[in-house]
């Protein structure tokens, strides 16, 4: 009886009107021990998201969804992830590429993308937009994952909220336990919200899925 409330506690919960700060939504071992050049560096096949720039903006449930992260550093010094992200509709293959600037908080990042790639939208659209990225939850080594959180205000309310499930295996079991890292974090708001919830990634026929790490 003791041990249920303590549980319970430990489980965030937002006023959902507003973004949520990065510390409120990461677990804490990311603040103790997520290592931006141990912890990032991948290709990662994404098993589920939230976000409508990936549904509905292509009719289709996107497919075969990819995400190959490179830690490099421009020319001021900041460290920053090369994202190579490409998603599959109507069985074309759509190649974006999405920088995230580290900062000095470990775990969050600042996002941007000068040209967006995505069907249907125009290649500007979000070219001075720069958007928060957390690293909520995240699991190390050869079967690890990275569970992502992004949260944009604007006029006076919540715009827009991204959820990725990146893994580097494509097992349920991956699955599984990414989804109870994001119930754990709070995030079941979002993911049981309608029409557009939570999207599982179909990641069978996919030939030009890229399958090896390439080195940066």
């Amino acid at each position: 009886m003791l041990v249920l409330p303590a549980i319970a506690a430990a489980t965030p919960r937002f006023n959902n009107s507003k973004c949520p700060h990065y510390w409120e939504l990461q677990a804490p071992r990311v603040a103790s021990s997520f290592d931006f050049s141990r912890d990032v560096p991948g290709l990662y096949y994404e098993l589920a998201f939230h976000d409508w720039t990936q549904r509905p903006l292509c009719p289709t449930p996107p497919r075969c969804i990819t995400s190959l992260k490179q830690v490099r550093t421009h020319a001021d010094g900041v460290r920053y992830v090369n994202d190579t992200w490409r998603l599959q509709c109507f069985g074309r293959a759509y190649p974006q590429t999405l920088l995230f600037n580290q900062t000095e908080a470990r775990g969050a990042l600042r996002g941007y993308v000068p040209t967006t790639r995505i069907p249907f939208l125009p290649e500007s659209i979000a070219a001075g937009l720069v958007f928060p990225d957390t690293i909520v939850d995240f699991k190390r080594g050869a079967e690890g994952w990275l569970l992502e959180v992004q949260c944009v205000e604007a006029l006076g309310g919540v715009r827009f909220v991204g959820i990725n499930f990146y893994s580097k295996t494509k097992t349920e079991a991956a699955f599984q336990e990414m989804h109870q890292a994001a119930l754990d974090r709070g995030l079941g708001f979002w993911m049981d919200s309608r029409p557009w919830g939570l999207s599982r990634v179909n990641h069978t026929d996919c030939p030009d899925e890229p399958h090896d790490v390439l080195e940066a």
